[in-house]
């Protein structure tokens, strides 16, 4: 099947199977002239067609709130760190190394809008990165992002791990992909081969929406599963799309089900082009607080922030502990109501 069947990047070609008329075919075009859109057959094949609120159509198709201003274009000042085109170190034992530059979908709220679909090229720093990658033994984990790397054909997937491997300081190896959800069938039997081989391999997959957990993506994971990778999942608090307790559940109940930990809940980046789907923080403590009282702990991610600036992540959380009185915490539950614990630390003459 050729590429163009597999992906619509134009408003004429979208129209086909959603209700554009005129006008906002007009706003698609003009707001992909700066932030280009890309959508799998697959993933515009689950779209409400006729619903202008659809969670999946919001999250896939160019708004004209993406040219309001606002935000940055690198929130998380990953510039400024980069040791190698390819690599962002913020960390001491830990590095991201962009071994794609092409997603299968442009999701409209990525933090690295400033870059997708615009003929970045990482792929060519892939050698100096693992060169330097070598020699850094102070990194002990490196989180395989871009772009996607399920998008790499196997074979470059599976040279970029067997290098990896190679070096004995590379603990923990990483790959965050949002093919499972979007495009799954771009994940072939190799890509699982290249999995096998080095397992267990940490997979991180990007879920916002509980019809994103298609039987596809169960495929998928069940496959990944068997290949030994070790499946978490991480989500984006958006607004109009899982801005709800109701729809959070569903979603962190059914990836446990299928196999996927919740690992993070997180607060939008301050991203340039998609402040329209910042959620208050204040918000999204309360829909933790609402997810606690009702799901296991298998089931809760830890809702965070990516300090704007690049100061790293930090957990958003209720105070729990709400005051201290000697020895004597006051903690309060999710629901409010408070008890005492006794921080002694076993102390017998307390």
């Amino acid at each position: 099947m050729s590429t163009a069947l597999l992906f619509l990047s134009t408003s004429e070609a979208l129209s086909e199977i959603l209700s554009l008329d005129q006008s906002a075919r007009k706003e698609i075009d003009e707001v992909s002239e700066t932030y280009p859109f890309r959508i799998p057959q697959f993933y515009a094949d689950l779209m409400e067609k006729d619903n202008p609120s659809c969670p999946l159509m919001l999250q896939a198709v160019p708004s004209a709130m993406e040219l309001r201003r606002g935000g940055s274009p690198d929130p998380l000042a990953e510039g400024g760190i980069q040791i190698t085109p390819a690599l962002i170190k913020r960390y001491p034992k830990r590095a991201v190394f962009l071994v794609s530059s092409e997603c299968a979908m442009y999701c409209r709220f990525c933090n690295r809008k400033r870059a997708v679909g615009k003929g970045h090229a990482w792929e060519e720093s892939v050698e100096e990165t693992l060169r330097y990658l070598d020699n850094d033994r102070e990194i002990s984990e490196v989180i395989l992002s871009g772009g996607d790397p399920l998008m790499l054909p196997p074979a470059h997937l599976a040279y970029i791990l067997d290098r990896l491997r190679s070096n004995r300081h590379i603990h923990v190896i990483r790959i965050s992909t949002r093919l499972p959800v979007v495009f799954p069938e771009g994940i072939r039997q190799e890509h699982f081969a290249a999995i096998r081989k080095h397992a267990p391999i940490w997979v991180i997959t990007h879920t916002n929406h509980p019809r994103e957990l298609t039987p596809e993506f169960g495929d998928t994971v069940a496959g990944l599963r068997e290949a030994g990778a070790v499946l978490i999942s991480q989500t984006v608090l958006l607004r109009g799309i899982n801005d709800c307790p109701q729809i959070l559940s569903e979603l962190f109940e059914r990836l446990v089900y299928l196999g996927v930990k919740p690992y993070y809940l997180f607060q939008l980046d301050d991203v340039q082009g998609a402040q329209h789907f910042k959620v208050k923080v204040s918000v999204g403590m309360a829909l933790m607080r609402e997810l606690r009282m009702s799901l296991s702990g298998l089931c809760i991610p830890q809702y965070a922030l990516d300090i704007t600036g690049g100061l790293g992540k930090v957990p958003l959380e209720h105070k729990y502990v709400r005051k201290r009185a000697g020895k004597r915490l006051v903690v309060e539950n999710p629901a409010g109501e408070r008890g005492i614990y006794l921080d002694d630390g076993g102390d017998p003459e307390r």
